[in-house]
């Protein structure tokens, strides 16, 4: 487990892991920091009146800039289907290629994260180490040490 000076460290690479879509319990695995420390790191940036914390909020940004970045593509492709072939400029094509590559790495690491964990998930219930198991989360997304 961490050490009690990681916070200043850990925090930020856990917030981040956390907008990205893991589990608390998944980050605890993969930083080797307790969910529960994890969960005191994460309500102390509940700003009081606000609904909710730095932590959800980053994950509901990420989660609205993806959404919003599907919406551009499919307006960008609605659009180019509407000009007749003469109308569509290189500019044009380049930019929805360019939004469609985008998207298409976004929904692969996705697809690579729920296999990790689903592996990782399964490999613990055989009894491995905490450390094989992050070896094998690090191998399955292409993590190198």
């Amino acid at each position: 487990m961490a050490s009690k000076g990681d916070k200043a460290y850990l925090a930020p690479q856990a917030q981040r892991l956390y907008a990205e879509g893991l589990s608390l319990s998944a980050i605890s695995a993969q930083l080797s920091v307790s969910v529960t420390s994890l969960a005191r790191w994460k309500a102390e940036t509940l700003t009081p009146g606000q609904e909710m914390d730095e932590w959800d909020r980053a994950r509901s940004q990420k989660r609205g800039n993806i959404q919003r970045l599907r919406d551009l593509f499919e307006d960008q492709l609605q659009f180019l289907e509407n000009q007749h072939a003469s109308e569509r400029t290189a500019p044009m094509m380049d930019t929805l290629s360019k939004i469609g590559a985008l998207l298409e790495r976004w929904d692969k690491l996705e697809k690579a994260r729920s296999v990790a964990e689903a592996v990782v998930t399964e490999v613990k219930k055989s009894g491995l180490s905490d450390e094989m198991a992050d070896d094998i989360r690090r191998r399955i997304l292409g993590i190198g040490e």
